[in-house]
């Protein structure tokens, strides 16, 4: 972990509202923070702005050069072929400093940099896709614990309802009231209530187990979570707009289309292998000569140099293949690109779908758990009364089961659903 990243997730950690309860937004920082993803992304359009940066720089400044060079032992190429015996002075020696500049190369440089300027682009998108990603998993798992311990909630409320009807069947039965059988269902469907405890625990524990890793918790470290659960306007989105939206904003997207573009520059690149290359530099160098050696030529000295040369390595062959690799790679881009709008495409209106069925399932379910509660009230009066036999009070209290957990579910998928609308789209979820 980074030092920004490590201090962000311990300044979180550490908040009071961390303390106090975690929130979604809280706890979705706190993920982002820790998130080995995220940093390797962060890092990876750290080293690309590093590259653009040494680029630009290669493109604009001069560059400087310094030599030194003394032959202490044997035939001294400096001092008139002198036979040196382990001499070694700094006077013996030949300094060279050189100051050169280039003011142009047939744009390699310019291709350079701006393969590296979109190299960048890319990598920032891989970075906001990384996060995206990460931020959705965070939601995902805070709303999916909240689940879970409501549903746990829920499945103990129903065990002490069954005890309670086991109990009333044991009273009617010890009266006259009820037969054996009934007091046997009731028992039963205890017994199947506390199987429905374990299973609730167990899928909480899971959930908890996810929601601490994105956060580098313990394990089974307990959370207290702050919730929101107003589920707000129903209106749905325009989805035909948003998914225009979505071809501009979505950074895989972005990401392909940078791609693509740095396939092209690489295009000309290699077709540039192909041709003479022209190249002007400024010069500057100014050479202290060894003791006793010396020149007429002037000192320092300066010039500015044409030159127009093939390319390094040039026969033809090699660079007619790199130009078909460039190209090949070019089409690669291309096919990546049309499948990540696709893909795209293909998410938006799934996502919609999936938000339109949730909505409408959490209306209908609210009515479900109201109509229900209304009838386990009567069929419980009615088997108070003995006009009610144990599998109809039975069959009235697993449809309000049921229909509370069908609400709670509902409830909390409105809240992912969304936020997988939103990442379909483009939004940031941080």
């Amino acid at each position: 972990m980074n030092i920004p990243s490590a201090l962000t997730a311990l300044a979180l950690l550490s908040s009071p509202a961390f303390a106090d309860g975690l929130t979604v937004s809280s706890y979705t920082a706190s993920a982002l923070a820790s998130s080995p993803e995220v940093r390797s992304a962060e890092d990876a359009y750290n080293a690309a702005d590093a590259a653009l940066k040494g680029q630009a720089a290669a493109m604009v400044l001069p560059t400087l050069g310094f030599s030194y060079t003394q032959y202490p032992y044997g035939h001294d190429l400096l001092g008139g072929y002198r036979y040196r015996h382990g001499e070694l002075a700094p006077r013996l020696g030949q300094a060279v400093t050189t100051a050169n500049w280039n003011l142009f190369n047939s744009f390699e440089d310019l291709q350079k940099t701006r393969a590296a300027a979109m190299s960048r682009r890319a990598a920032r998108a891989a970075w906001n896709a990384a996060r995206q990603d990460r931020a959705f998993a965070a939601i995902s798992a805070f709303y999916d614990l909240d689940s879970k311990t409501e549903l746990l909630g829920v499945a103990q409320q129903n065990l002490r309802d069954q005890k309670k009807q086991y109990e009333q069947s044991l009273d009617l039965y010890k009266n006259g009231m009820k037969s054996l059988a009934d007091l046997l269902k009731s028992e039963t469907d205890m017994r199947s209530s506390e199987l429905r405890i374990i299973s609730a625990e167990s899928e909480r524990k899971k959930a908890l187990v996810e929601f601490n890793a994105l956060i580098d918790r313990g394990a089974f470290d307990e959370a207290a979570l702050t919730v929101n659960l107003q589920a707000g306007a129903t209106d749905l989105p325009l989805v035909s707009a948003d998914f225009s939206r979505a071809l501009e904003l979505r950074p895989e997207v972005v990401q392909a289309r940078e791609e693509l573009d740095r396939a092209r520059v690489a295009v000309q690149q290699a077709v540039q292998g192909f041709l003479p290359s022209l190249k002007a530099d400024a010069t500057w160098t100014r050479t202290r000569y060894a003791a006793g050696a010396g020149t007429s030529l002037p000192n320092p000295n300066h010039q500015l140099g044409l030159s127009l040369s093939l390319p390094v390595g040039f026969n033809g062959f090699t660079q007619g293949w790199a130009v078909s690799s460039a190209r090949a790679q070019q089409r690669r881009a291309e096919a990546a690109r049309r499948s990540a709008e696709r893909t795209v495409k293909s998410e938006v209106y799934n996502a919609y779908i999936n938000l339109e069925r949730v909505s409408s399932s959490y209306s209908v379910a609210l009515l479900k758990e109201e109509i229900a509660a209304r009838s386990l009230e009567l069929v419980g009066r009615q088997y108070q009364q003995g006009a009610a036999d144990a599998i109809r009070m039975n069959q009235a209290q697993n449809d309000y089961l049921n229909a509370r957990v069908e609400r709670a579910l509902a409830l909390h998928d409105i809240f992912i659903d969304r936020a997988r609308y939103k990442r379909a789209v483009g939004d940031p979820l941080w």
